[in-house]
């Protein structure tokens, strides 16, 4: 009489069956990840901007790149394609032009409201294309910090479009707090943009748009408006009481 005993999986297919059931866990768990890996960040950036800048003032460049290297990660996990993130240049005329068209009246209005104060910063265009050509690298910086981070990983979370783009808005509002015009404007303008890059998204012109609109407020508007556009512990910093 001989004795059958079951066979034990090799430690390879336990491997295997283990790595499987964590990747099926992560995808049950998909919207509960991805909304914790965006507040995770806003902690950080918020954590940065109001407590260890104003401690010691370091260089921004750690800060940067703990962001950069859990952004790619979180990426590459939830498998974001580059057409996905804006980051194309297939659409980009369109993009740009629609980017503008949004913009434009809103900078108008800026200019004839600084003429009208006598305020702003004196202006040519040799110095607001220097502006708009240093600014740039950092508005792209925050366009995809506000599409490609808070807005991809919140899509499952906040399903409905309009939800969606109201509370990435807010959170990039909230990033430029307790700035009241700087917050107001950038409530009204990261919903605006959040819908455009819904609609073609391209960070590139999403960029170009931001860094236009940065370099006419600065320079249109009296600093008593936009306090130089601080924000944080610089911008009480600056408060001036009588």
């Amino acid at each position: 009489m001989s004795l059958h005993f079951p066979s034990l999986p090799s430690t390879a297919s336990v491997r295997l069956r283990g790595a499987a059931g964590v990747r099926a866990l992560l995808r049950e768990h998909d919207e509960i990840l991805q909304a914790a890996e965006a507040v995770f960040l806003l902690g950080f950036l918020l954590n940065y901007i109001w407590v260890l800048q104003p401690a010691g003032r370091p260089s921004p460049w750690p800060a940067f790149a703990f962001f950069m290297a859990f952004s790619i990660v979180t990426h590459w996990l939830h498998r974001d394609t580059l057409a996905s993130l804006g980051l194309r240049v297939d659409n980009l005329g369109p993009a740009l032009l629609e980017a503008l068209a949004v913009v434009s009246p809103g900078l108008i209005l800026a200019f004839m409201i600084g003429r009208y104060l006598e305020g702003g910063r004196p202006a040519t265009l040799e110095r607001m294309s220097s502006s708009f050509v240093s600014v740039y690298p950092w508005a792209l910086f925050q366009q995809y910090g506000l599409q490609c981070v808070f807005g991809r990983r919140l899509e499952k979370a906040l399903k409905h479009p309009v939800g969606h783009d109201v509370v990435c808005a807010g959170i990039f509002a909230a990033l430029h707090l307790p700035n009241p015009f700087l917050s107001v404007v950038t409530l009204g303008a990261g919903y605006c943009f959040c819908a455009l890059f819904r609609r073609r998204p391209n960070l590139f012109a999403l960029a170009a748009a931001h860094a236009l609109s940065s370099t006419v407020l600065y320079y249109c508007l009296p600093p008593a408006v936009t306090y130089l556009m601080r924000v944080g512990p610089g911008y009480l910093a600056n408060l001036r009481v009588p």
